[in-house]
């Protein structure tokens, strides 16, 4: 016959059983809130705390074939920017007036394009049906659009059994649960003493403690202890939005109004052309050969200034003005010869005279001789004094032509021959430029060619000429500059865009609109909404230093931002 096994505590035991299962039943919940963070006895699942959210401003949008527009209520206004549909320009000077919940008042318009309206007693919580009426001019629109604001939730106090687990779980919930073990552990030994035998009571009232430790709220253990199990815990998927420009989850970008506006985002409707595509070509400007002049003496002679000063570097001069002048200066041969001449011309004016004297003292002498005697002794007066005036008379150096002079080697004393440049003048007006062809080029299927440089506008050039002989192993050819909105100087390398070859058909672009992505992709931002825009990738072709052709990519009709892309590639 088998032994029998008895309980080693015997009449204790039983009487310690109930207590015994109360405390473990009041104590795993505190067990599970001291884990600490992140430990909420599940397994696999992830318990960090949610992201703080950011919020974005309540917006309305609304769009016509004319307008599109924009409302941002913050700090009680609602701020209003209105766009031209089709270049997103600012509207400005226009006159708005919005209707929402029975009420209508004006806009107040600020600069560039911005409008102001309180929302004070015109826009409440929830949705609200908002309509603006616009007059630009002799333009008239009406848009309309909703505007959801939320409303604050109060937080539900709870009730209960439930109010006092939260209440005690408030401070030390752990030592609250410690406090409630103990408490039962005693009355659970006086009870089990009493009724050893079945211990009815203790384990009720461990059933009663053990229900009332496990209602206490489990957000009171500290964050990530929710108990659950199967669900994440982790930041929400979907983050706030802010009103900051940020890059979306699917590649477009969010470029809120206010920022459109400081970098000065502007769209076109692309459509197909027929352009030439065009080569580069190294040139510098040069002055036309016809409107360059220099200033130089016929004789020897040293320069003196005209009213105290010379014509100087970067002076405008009309045709005709004094540069300054030339004092001659004799040679020590020169001025021998010209002594002689002198002494001899004195002699022979002295002989005519006496003779013209002796002439009229007699009576026999016909009046014919006489007058031509006197015309002999004119004319050698008059050649003494041409002489004088060789020999006194400063020459007077002019301006050819009207000009700015670009060359000026002049200074007081400074003796000159008649091979010294001593100004120079060209016509800025009107210059050339010269290029040079290292490959072969059909000079006559040029079309229409730009001159470009780094940071300034391109300038329209017209083809002239080309030389037959080669400099620098390439072909020279010469352009007018017909605009010149960048103020290019003599000199200055550009680099020359000329249109050869055949016509190519496709989307136009300014080459400003077309940027390289992050990922190495040359893309353009499609205007989708008035405030996201979209990246696309593309192929091109350059045109000219001012445009490309898109072959790839971007469809008829579709609306790109031409100005400012390389700003909005640059949103993360």
């Amino acid at each position: 016959m088998s032994p029998v096994v008895r309980p080693v505590f015997g009449p204790l035991g039983r009487a310690l059983r109930a207590p015994f299962l109360s405390l473990l039943l009041t104590l795993m919940p505190a067990a599970a809130a001291f884990a600490g963070p992140g430990h909420g006895g599940d397994k696999g699942h992830s318990h960090d705390a949610p992201a703080a959210k950011s919020m974005q401003s309540p917006r309305i949008v609304a769009m016509s074939e004319t307008f599109q527009l924009v409302g941002i209520l913050k700090a009680g206004q609602l701020t209003i920017y209105l766009d031209r549909e089709r270049s997103n320009a600012p509207v400005i000077g226009a006159a708005i007036d919005v209707t929402a919940n029975e009420k209508t008042l004006a806009a107040e318009a600020q600069s560039d394009g911005v409008y102001v309206v309180s929302a004070d007693g015109l826009i409440q919580a929830g949705e609200n049906v908002l309509e603006f009426s616009l007059k630009d001019g002799e333009l008239t629109d009406l848009l309309g659009g909703t505007l959801a604001v939320a409303t604050t939730q109060a937080n539900l106090a709870p009730h209960g059994v439930a109010a006092i687990a939260s209440w005690l779980g408030r401070s030390v919930p752990v030592g609250w649960a410690l406090v409630a073990g103990l408490v039962t552990l005693l009355v659970g030994v006086l009870i089990g003493g009493l009724f050893s035998r079945r211990a009815v009571a203790p384990m009720a009232l461990a059933a009663v403690f053990g229900i009332g430790a496990a209602s206490i709220d489990p957000a009171a253990a500290g964050p990530g202890h929710s108990g659950d199990e199967g669900h994440s815990h982790g930041p929400e998927a979907i983050e706030g939005a802010t009103d900051s420009p940020r890059r979306l989850p699917d590649g477009s970008i969010f470029l809120p109004k206010p920022t459109q506006r400081l970098i000065e985002v502007r769209t076109e409707y692309v459509a197909p052309q027929t352009v030439r595509r065009a080569i580069r070509l190294p040139g510098r400007v040069v002055a036309n050969p016809h409107r360059i002049a220099v200033v130089q003496s016929v004789v020897d002679g040293r320069l003196a200034p005209f009213n105290g000063r010379f014509a100087h570097i970067g002076q405008h001069v009309n045709a005709g003005d004094v540069l300054g002048y030339v004092k001659p200066v004799m040679p020590e041969i020169d001025r021998s010869d010209f002594e002689q001449t002198a002494g001899q011309l004195d002699q022979e004016i002295a002989l005519a005279a006496n003779r013209v004297e002796q002439f009229k003292r007699f009576t026999t002498f016909p009046a014919e001789r006489i007058r031509t005697a006197e015309i002999e002794l004119d004319n050698l007066v008059r050649r003494r004094a041409t002489l004088n005036e060789r020999k006194s008379v400063n020459e007077v150096l002019t301006a050819p032509i009207d000009g700015v002079i670009i060359a000026a080697q002049a200074a007081i004393g400074q003796i000159v021959t008649p091979r010294d440049v001593v100004f120079q003048l060209v016509e800025p007006r009107i210059l050339w430029v010269e290029a040079l062809a290292h490959e072969s080029i059909d000079v006559a299927s040029l079309g229409s060619a730009q001159a470009v440089a780094q940071d300034a506008d391109p300038a329209s050039l017209k083809f002239v000429a080309s030389s037959p002989a080669l400099a620098q192993h390439a072909t020279s050819i010469k352009f007018e500059l017909t605009t010149n909105p960048a103020k290019f100087s003599i000199g200055r390398q550009v680099t020359v865009m000329a249109e050869v070859g055949k016509e190519l058909s496709g989307i136009v672009v300014p080459r400003s609109a077309v940027v390289q992505a992050p990922n190495g992709q040359y893309v353009v931002f499609r205007h989708v909404e008035p405030e996201r825009f979209e990246p696309k990738p593309v192929r091109f072709v350059e045109v000219d230093g001012a445009r490309v052709i898109l072959t790839a990519g971007v469809e008829a009709g579709e609306k790109i931002a031409v100005q400012s892309a390389t700003l909005i590639n640059q949103i993360r």
